[in-house]
């Protein structure tokens, strides 16, 4: 089963709103391990990480006639995850057994409190390498990575083709990571390119 692409994903999306399992299929395929990753990331817990892969995936079956393919679908989905496992901590407060599960869970982290450290101080770093970017290229990578806006949104904000934004996120991205991978640990790479460029 083939993986899609930036291309082909925004036909996946209307695909899968309009019901096609191939589609939804392929869409988990690609983003399933990137959901498990942000949900440990967040919470610590494989335990509710696993859970948030069921349950996010399942809501965007059941809501798949509100997708929008014009949007950001990692964005999307992002923001579900978050969703969802803030709400799993505030049940885990006032739920004793689900408390102790995740408690339990602890032993078992995603990620290493140092890597969430690392994680943290890699935002700060990226914010100032965008700054760096040239004013065009920083601002359509903002539009894209952080505003969640579809490569068509920002040519139509902007006033350019579609092409100029791929080619500058392209650019963009290439110089970011290029940075990280000579100043970071390749672990922690790893995981921050799961949230900004998968």
């Amino acid at each position: 089963m083939n993986i899609p692409n930036s291309d082909s994903e925004q036909k996946l999306v209307s695909m899968l709103k309009a019901g096609d399992e191939s589609a939804f299929r392929l869409l988990f395929e690609k983003y399933s391990k990137i959901v498990y990753k942000y949900a440990c990331l967040l919470t610590k817990s494989p335990l509710l990480a696993e859970e948030a892969v069921q349950e996010v995936f399942m809501k965007i079956w059941q809501t798949k006639n509100l997708l929008d393919p014009e949007r950001s679908f990692k964005s999307f989905i992002f923001t579900i995850t978050k969703h969802h496992v803030y709400n799993q901590l505030r049940k885990a407060t006032n739920d004793d057994k689900l408390k102790a599960q995740v408690y339990y869970q602890q032993e078992f982290v995603c990620h290493t409190t140092e890597n969430q450290i690392a994680f943290r101080e890699m935002e700060k770093l990226q914010n100032e390498i965008i700054s760096r970017l040239p004013t065009q290229r920083q601002l359509i990578f903002r539009m894209s990575r952080i505003q969640g806006l579809s490569h068509k949104e920002i040519a139509e904000k902007l006033g350019i083709s579609t092409n100029t934004v791929k080619d500058q996120i392209v650019k963009a991205t290439k110089t970011i990571k290029e940075y990280f991978r000579t100043h970071a640990d390749v672990a922690v790479v790893l995981v921050y390119c799961i949230h900004f460029f998968l």
